[in-house]
């Protein structure tokens, strides 16, 4: 069986849909004896380990840009695979073979004010089409399941929830925290967040809430913001101009899986203060180092969580303080990275990979 994958996620610096491809392909070509092909819209170095490093890739002679290719060249390309799987939320057009859509948010649909131009146009003016045309349409939740049946009913023939999973090189283990804060907090004890510095992601209410939290405990820990600079950067500048003290938060910009296990692990709390998510993967990745986390009250994150972390409404800068206080406080602390430790086990791909084995042979099988 010869599955083929839009490979887009797995150029660049790799951020959550990336980290979960390459973990779908490890337990793919670990677990069976299916062949991966890995599409592109032109040729590009992806950095894979091994075994990964030697899949098949296939682009066009000449490089197009992606929604050119998924109109024109993408189909033809991926003509003789048994099925695609389409990991970007869209799907090329006439497809001649069954399809998977994934879908891991909706936010170009519902936040587009918030996505560059290039991204909601990709997005917007497909996904109905895609999910028409998907054999199964992927959830990484059911929240986002919920979502798109609320925004978009009736577009999917099949709904299925799958959700991302955390592979075993996020667990709790030996870190120098005095090497690890030395490197990203000027020597203290920090907060972190980590994922792309963009608007949704509820930046700038972190940074609010962390001036507060300096304000009322003035030894409380740093903020450390670890990711790439995202849309919407002029929100950023602004957000710290109005922290009292900004040099008290640290932006190291995008880490490495490495340096970003290091911060999971030595961080007092770990935040993720999304406006809205899909998922929420270093939620997952922290509560399985073990950490303390605290998320906003998005639906997806309290799926994620189960009970394991403590939440706040998102967008309010002086509840997130609150609960920040709440979960730096040492018996709190030690609940909730016991809490993380019991619910780690839920979050493995030796949980998540039977569903997708399953889902993949159902629709080679033409049972999807």
């Amino acid at each position: 069986m010869r599955i083929a994958f839009d490979a887009r996620p797995l150029v660049g610096p790799r951020t959550g849909v990336g980290v979960w491809l390459e973990g779908l392909l490890q337990q793919l070509v670990n677990t069976t004896p299916f062949q991966a092909e890995l599409h592109l819209p032109r040729r590009e170095e992806l950095h894979l380990p091994p075994p990964l490093a030697s899949l098949s890739q296939l682009a066009p002679p000449l490089p197009l840009p992606g929604t050119l290719w998924l109109l024109t060249y993408a189909a033809t390309q991926v003509a003789g695979a048994t099925l695609f799987v389409g990991t970007l939320g869209v799907l090329p057009r006439r497809l001649p073979v069954p399809a998977i859509l994934t879908l891991h948010d909706l936010t170009p649909w519902t936040r587009p004010h918030q996505h560059r131009l290039l991204n909601r146009f990709c997005f917007n003016a497909y996904v109905e089409e895609s999910l028409a045309q998907a054999e199964v349409v992927v959830c990484d939740s059911h929240a986002t399941a919920r979502r798109l049946a609320r925004l978009l009913p009736g577009r999917a023939r099949r709904v299925k929830v799958i959700p991302l999973a955390v592979d075993e090189f996020f667990s709790p283990g030996p870190e120098d925290p005095v090497q690890v804060r030395g490197r990203f907090a000027q020597g203290r004890p920090f907060i972190v967040q980590l994922g792309t510095l963009e608007p949704r992601k509820g930046v700038a209410t972190l940074i609010a809430a962390h001036d507060l939290l300096v304000a009322s405990h003035p030894q409380a820990p740093d903020l450390v913001l670890a990711g790439g600079r995202g849309w919407g950067g002029a929100f950023l500048s602004r957000a710290l101009r109005r922290h009292r003290d900004p040099q008290r938060v640290h932006l190291p910009g995008y880490v490495s899986r490495q340096e970003a296990r290091s911060l999971l692990r030595c961080a007092e709390v770990v935040v993720l203060a999304s406006e809205e998510e899909g998922f929420g993967l270093p939620l997952a990745e922290a509560l399985c180092c073990g950490a303390a986390c605290v998320a906003s009250d998005e639906e997806a994150l309290v799926e994620v969580a189960a009970g394991a972390a403590l939440h706040a409404p998102r967008g309010d800068a002086q509840a997130l303080a609150q609960i920040l206080q709440q979960a730096l406080q040492p018996q709190a602390r030690q609940a909730l990275q016991e809490q993380a430790r019991r619910r780690a086990p839920q979050l493995r791909w030796q949980r998540v990979w039977p569903k997708w084995l399953q889902l993949l042979l159902e629709v080679a099988e033409g049972g999807g």
